[in-house]
């Protein structure tokens, strides 16, 4: 075990296993990382590309959880990318720093997400929600004022990309969460990994699919293993 805690009464761990570090919330898998790749064939690489839809993406994470998904963006971009951060609670900080291998070259503001968007104005090229307390979004972010909140935050071409894990609740929320979204974004699914129980929605301000999907192919770094990632954008809708 790398490290321990209490959050809001349940079991977090940190642990290294042969081959991969987790970070366990709950007894629910919240960040994952191998030893031999930054890729984890599940719902946090899905997220990755929509950093290189801009050339210097200033990009938010609210929902740090282990960090994976600004690890990955770090190690894929480097200072290409800037990342703050938004996590409410203390102690995943300290576990995070426990379950990372290396140090997250980022900025982590301890707050509420929701909260810190409220007087945000055309900061961010990319805000990604992956705001989960155990294996639930919080009610706010359902609401039209998160969604009004991180439309202005965005910049004029911004993206919004949302981890939706398919729980039995958030079944029955999504039709209701999408079509709030389309008020102020042209909203895309990529249903991808389908055996991780996860969508990935990807909100755009400016940009349709097909163009996400150009700058993706241009900008985002090719290698032997994301092919699967291109192949998934491909198919969004």
């Amino acid at each position: 075990m790398l490290a321990s805690a209490k959050i809001g009464g349940k079991d977090v761990v940190a642990v290294k296993k042969k081959g991969r570090r987790e970070l366990i919330y709950d007894h629910i898998i919240h960040s994952r990382l191998y030893d031999d790749s930054i890729y984890t064939k599940q719902y946090w690489d899905y997220l990755l590309p929509l950093a290189a839809v801009f050339e210097k993406p200033k990009i938010l994470v609210i929902g740090l959880g282990g960090g994976t998904i600004p690890f990955q963006i770090m190690k894929k971009f480097g200072n290409r990318a800037t990342i703050d951060v938004v996590e409410i609670d203390r102690e995943m900080v300290r576990l995070s720093k426990a379950f990372l291998p290396e140090k997250l070259e980022a900025n982590i503001v301890i707050g509420d997400g929701y909260a810190y968007l409220s007087d945000k104005k055309a900061v961010y090229n990319v805000i990604i929600a992956d705001p989960y307390i155990s294996g639930e979004i919080p009610d706010e972010f359902f609401q039209n004022n998160f969604i009004e909140n991180a439309n202005n935050a965005l910049k004029e071409n911004g993206i919004l990309g949302i981890n939706y894990a398919l729980t039995i609740r958030a079944l029955s929320r999504r039709s209701d969460l999408v079509r709030k979204l389309r008020k102020a974004f042209s909203v895309y699914t990529i249903n991808y990994p389908r055996s991780s129980g996860n969508a990935i929605l990807v909100c755009s301000k400016k940009y349709k699919i097909d163009k996400i999907n150009d700058r993706i192919t241009d900008n985002f770094p090719k290698d032997g293993e994301n092919g699967f990632l291109f192949k998934a954008y491909s198919k969004a809708r």
